[in-house]
């Protein structure tokens, strides 16, 4: 997939600015290296956030900027606007809203797993976790999203049968569950969901998906890289 010439002329030249992890970033940064973008990783350190968190629109981050300095800022926004300039948001109207549907349900289920224990001791928090990805809320919204990619996506995709930003955040969304940055659940937390591990493993092998990740093999969490050999 690559960007049309007028797409390019939008695009091109821009800046993403996020932490150096993926979280919410990273599937913003797979699309658009699957556009063909060429685009500034703008790598905000946690010790500066402070003082670049009043310059954002919203006083988060990601935030995108085009170069003649427009921005968009959170992350579903810039998701849609990127993959509608990439080609990896679909034109059908229904399929959009599926996907969608996909990215609102994936910030569901991480929200909720971060808040989970939110303020108890660490045993405690890690306790609470470990309930809700084994049977609370997020288990239920999960087996209920395992269902929804088998009736609605093919080929191992989320959303119908090709490659979208649904794909991507459901790829960063979930890994960054089983990466280890939210205590208490196991890196095998996800594995009886069976068609979410066949779209994971699909997407992540996707070659420009593959190759972004293995370029930062170094510093990228175990989760992201468990897809290759």
């Amino acid at each position: 997939r690559h960007c049309s010439s007028a797409t390019m002329g939008l695009l091109a030249g821009c800046t993403l600015t996020y932490f150096p992890l993926p979280g919410r970033g990273e599937p913003i940064r797979l699309a658009l290296a699957l556009g063909g973008v060429s685009y500034t990783d703008d790598i905000v350190q946690f010790k500066d956030w402070p003082e670049r968190k009043p310059s954002t629109p919203w006083g988060s981050m990601p935030v995108l900027t085009l170069s003649d300095g427009t921005s968009i800022a959170q992350a579903r926004a810039i998701m849609r606007f990127v993959g509608k300039e990439t080609g990896l948001y679909p034109t059908d109207s229904l399929l959009a809203a599926r996907c969608d549907e996909v990215m609102d349900t994936l910030e569901d289920i991480l929200t909720g797993l971060m808040n989970q224990g939110s303020g108890l001791p660490q045993a405690e928090k890690e306790a609470k976790r470990l309930e809700a990805i084994q049977s609370g809320t997020p288990f239920k919204i999960l087996t209920k999203l395992d269902q929804y990619v088998a009736e609605h996506g093919s080929s191992g995709f989320a959303v119908g049968d090709s490659l979208t930003i649904a794909d991507l955040m459901m790829l960063c969304s979930l890994c960054t569950v089983t990466s280890g940055m939210l205590d208490g659940i196991l890196p095998t937390a996800l594995d009886g969901f069976a068609n979410i591990q066949k779209c994971l493993k699909v997407v992540a092998n996707q070659p420009t998906v593959k190759e972004t990740f293995l370029a930062k093999k170094d510093t990228m969490p175990k989760s992201f890289m468990a897809f290759y050999d």
